[in-house]
């Protein structure tokens, strides 16, 4: 298992999908090269705030952490986060938003082959400008 010291972050960088998307962001190692892996943390951050983002009729976008099977057709199991983003919260230029993550559980676990995804939905067709998702995690068990 790893130790809280060994954290591993990567930010992932998204283009407008254009539609409602699941977007794959990480996949669980194997066995042989580590077995799983802890969701700590993660968040997303605009370069540009999005025009129109907040109120009713607003366009915008949101975004949750999903976990997803390893079968050969994966498959939803579980929500790790809440949803960020939408029309009561808005996204500003540079302004981190934080998911809060699950820690129930094994739900921020993902066993080895298990897909980390981020499900972006859109409101009224708001899209991202130089959106960055960005995860915390260590390998193993942990956190």
């Amino acid at each position: 298992m790893a130790e809280t010291w060994d954290t591993k972050i990567l930010s992932f960088s998204v283009d407008d999908p254009g539609a409602a998307a699941k977007l794959f962001l990480l996949r669980a190692p194997s066995t042989s090269t580590g077995g799983g892996l802890t969701v700590l943390a993660a968040g997303a951050v605009q370069s540009a705030a999005v025009t129109n983002s907040l109120g009713v009729g607003g366009t915008t976008f949101t975004l949750t952490l999903l976990k997803y099977t390893n079968a050969t057709t994966p498959a939803v199991y579980g929500t790790i986060s809440n949803t960020i983003g939408g029309t009561a919260v808005g996204w500003g230029a540079g302004v981190p938003n934080s998911f809060t993550i699950t820690t129930s559980g094994s739900t921020n676990y993902l066993s080895a082959g298990e897909w980390l995804v981020a499900d972006y939905a859109e409101v009224n067709a708001g899209n991202p400008d130089n959106l960055t998702i960005y995860v915390h995690y260590l390998l193993g068990r942990g956190g």
